[in-house]
């Protein structure tokens, strides 16, 4: 948020004894975090007001006029392309040597004619957005004044973190802030100049069907408004804080919301029949201000015109309900809805404008008429002449009161280790505005209701404030006596670690960090659909990924830009059945004809890194996850006979997208099961100190059996002599394949002998041949 400073001179007495450039230091100490200022009119020099004398037209250049220009003193030759230009007209004149926007005006000849300096359009001289012409000044501004004596250019900008005002709704308009640096200073705060009115009129037709969601709502409509032009201090204003002077009316709206923090809203009476508040028909539409067409549900809060939609409350307005140009009488709307409702609209709609932005910080509802009040006080004061022909129509459905907290002065003590003067106590509550009254051993506190909507709530938070006022760096630092402990999610990321440097190091594999969300355009180009969390505020990449190694293909499709092959791998979020998982994901991308090649090394990879990481043997299943994938060579990977991740292989036609003639194999692993496997660790033996004998057997099966079921077998059989079997050869002819297993056996107690060993060979054949083998002899 931009922060005028000579805005906020106006509600401070004495402002001139304050240093406007240092208190911003302690401003961050006391109140909230300043980012940053600026010092506005620095660059700007010797621009005076001048008057045109004479006005000729070029004589080959249409669009050029000659003039002559007068600052009193001296007369100028100035050549000029603005359409406004005319004899007798006054504007800001910049002088040969001069500057403005940090450019030095130098005396030249353009189009023939020699220019000794240059007349501006407020664009030009770095105070507003206008650019229809040289900027028209009073006719009685004094010749020869240097502007920035003449209006308010010179200011001192200051930004503050948005974020460090979310619990502070009093903060969010330049009054505010101003309380703020009257309590740090000990300066007296002024009261805002409004505009009572008797009410002894018509009452307005509004009605607020929506009680929940409008706490209130004030209107009043004003007549004969004759002066639509906004004074320039108020449009210079606006320009530093950040806003486009529109008209007298709308500007007027947003000054008092920048001033007081309080949205309002400006309607051409012409078009106003009665108000109605109510929420929105499900699946109707509504046009916005920005000619925008909005879809609307049931649970949009919307001002009404009769039966017809005339904005979203607390977001925008719409255009049936815009201030033109000829408008001479207005409709006033000064309203305060709930937080919750305006939050949730504005997201719904992807639309955050300066009034949602306040709104769902939850406003002080009594601040809606003190805004409307301050409205009519400036209003007035360009249109003397003006009626107000209503009654202030205030509907206040859900009043707040002030509240009242006690403050136990022992509790005071214990919580600051500081006994606070009473007198202290008294100085900092009341210059923040709240009232004191004091009784033997507590404090009685009234929270005025400009804090009281979600600031402060009970008397830790009263603490709080004569805390930071009392000013944090007066308070002895004592340490904290604590017993650190490390969080147990810490193992995750320890483990993350590992993995993401074992993959990294064993097989060279580059990380990289991808969104949250999938590629719409990947998403449309490959033609598959994503069902997922939806994230409303964005019309496209708005689909949470539930799939990471899907969602890493735009990584790859850009690497293969440049490189032939491309092996990188993500640990990352996904959203399943809207929960947040940590999953890893393997991207293995290569030439078409290399498939295979990457194919086992990605079974290499997934075996590597359960075997070395967790001690843990895994198996594959046939199994396709998803529609993209090439089914006969997709893998489930089991552990414990549970499925924790897949191996896949990406279709030619989502492959092909990503590179031309390419292959893609995917590993997704669900990390979060993997982080709850428990290592496991062999046990060692010491060494037998009598021999060992290793027995070969080549065991005859079908070309159309596998492996497993041999496998399984052998498993069945047991003897106390094997101390360990594994495979040696698989032979495949033309009838039948030919696996080879070497058994080790022995004894920890003696040196076997041919006959035990002899034995051990016919109970092994007979167990091949009862389960349906041939053993060869």
């Amino acid at each position: 948020m931009l922060i005028s400073c000579n805005r906020l001179k106006k509600y401070i007495k004495d402002s001139d004894q304050i240093d406007w450039t240092s208190i911003w230091d302690l401003f961050t100490i006391r109140t909230a975090e300043v980012e940053g200022l600026k010092i506005y009119g620095k660059d700007m020099k010797d621009v005076v007001i001048a008057e045109i004398t004479s006005c000729e037209n070029h004589p080959t250049k249409e669009k050029y006029h000659i003039l002559k220009v007068s600052d009193g003193t001296k007369e100028y030759s100035i050549l000029c392309g603005a359409p406004n230009v005319r004899k007798g007209l006054k504007a800001p004149l910049v002088k040969v040597g001069g500057m403005v926007s940090g450019i030095e005006i130098a005396e030249k000849k353009i189009a023939g004619v020699q220019s000794e300096g240059m007349l501006c359009a407020m664009d030009e001289l770095g105070i507003g957005a206008g650019h229809e012409g040289i900027m028209e000044l009073p006719s009685d501004a004094p010749l020869g004044m240097d502007l920035k004596e003449y209006l308010p250019i010179e200011d001192i900008i200051v930004e503050i973190d948005n974020k460090s005002l979310t619990n502070r709704p009093d903060l969010w308009g330049h009054y505010g802030i101003a309380r703020e640096i009257a309590a740090i200073t000990k300066h007296e705060l002024l009261d805002l100049e409004l505009l009572e009115v008797e009410n002894n009129q018509e009452d307005l037709d509004i009605v607020i069907k929506d009680t929940e969601n409008c706490n209130r709502y004030c209107g009043l409509r004003v007549e004969e408004l004759k002066n639509n032009k906004t004074p320039y201090e108020m449009q210079i204003f606006l320009h530093y804080a950040g806003m486009r002077s529109i008209s007298l009316f709308v500007d007027l709206t947003n000054f008092v919301m920048l001033e007081l923090g309080t949205p309002m809203h400006a309607f051409d009476n012409r078009v106003v029949k009665s108000i109605v508040v109510e929420k929105a028909k499900e699946n109707t539409t509504f046009q916005t201000l920005d000619h925008i067409e909005r879809k609307l549900t049931e649970d949009m809060l919307m001002i009404q015109n009769g039966q017809e939609y005339f904005g979203i409350a607390g977001v925008m307005g719409g255009l049936e309900s815009e201030i033109e140009s000829d408008t001479d009488a207005i409709f006033i709307e000064s309203a305060n809805f709930d937080a919750t409702s305006i939050r949730k609209t504005a997201t719904l709609l992807g639309l955050r404008t300066e009034a949602s932005a306040r709104y769902e910080k939850a406003l002080d509802p009594n601040l809606a008429l003190t805004a409307l009040k301050r409205f009519l006080f400036l209003l007035y004061k360009e249109n003397p002449m003006m009626k107000i022909t209503s009654n202030l129509t205030d509907i206040y459905p859900n009043p707040i009161s002030e509240k009242k907290i006690e403050l136990k002065k022992e509790r005071l003590r214990v919580y600051m280790n500081y006994e606070m003067p009473s007198t202290e106590v008294h100085e900092i509550l009341e210059s923040l505005g709240f009232h004191v009254s004091e009784e033997e051993d507590k404090y009685q506190i009234i929270v005025p209701t400009y804090r009281a909507t979600k600031d402060i709530t009970m008397s830790t938070d009263i603490i709080e404030e004569l805390a930071r006022m009392h000013g944090y760096e007066n308070f002895e630092m004592i340490p904290l006596k604590l017993d650190l402990t490390f969080k147990s999610h810490e193992n995750m990321w320890d483990e993350e670690y590992k993995v993401k440097r074992y993959l990294a190091t064993a097989f060279q594999l580059s990380e990289v960090h991808s969104y949250l969300w999938y590629d719409s355009n990947l998403l449309n180009k490959t033609e598959v659909e994503k069902i997922g969390v939806k994230l409303l505020e964005k019309s496209e990449n708005n689909i949470l990924r539930d799939d990471l190694s899907f969602s890493l293909l735009p990584i790859v499709k850009r690497n293969l830009q440049n490189l032939s092959e491309c092996n990188i791998f993500e640990i990352g979020t996904v959203i399943q059945k809207e929960e947040n998982h940590r999953h890893l994901s393997i991207i293995l991308a290569n030439d078409q004809n290399k498939l295979e090649e990457s194919y086992y090394k990605a079974k290499q990879i997934i075996e590597s890194l359960f075997k070395t990481l967790k001690g843990i043997p895994i198996t594959y299943q046939t199994k396709k996850e998803f529609d993209y994938e090439i089914e006969e060579v997709s893998k489930g990977i089991l552990v414990n006979q549970e499925c924790i991740g897949y191996l896949k292989v990406f279709k030619n036609k989502i492959a092909n997208y990503i590179g031309k003639k390419k292959s893609i194999v995917a590993v997704e692993i669900d990390f979060d099961q993997f982080h709850r496997l428990a290592k496991q660790t062999k046990e060692f033996k010491s060494a037998n100190k009598y021999p060992t004998v290793n027995l070969d057997y080549t065991i005859l099966i079908s070309l159309d059996t596998k492996y497993k079921a041999l496998e399984d077998v052998l498993k069945e059989f047991k003897n106390s002599m094997i101390f360990s079997y594994q495979l040696i050869d698989i032979y495949h002819d033309e009838k039948e394949k030919k696996v080879t297993i070497r058994y080790t056996v022995g004894s920890e107690e003696k040196t076997l002998e041919g006959k035990e060993l002899n034995d051990f060979k016919i109970k092994f054949m007979d167990h091949i041949r009862k389960n349906g083998f041939e053993i060869m002899e």
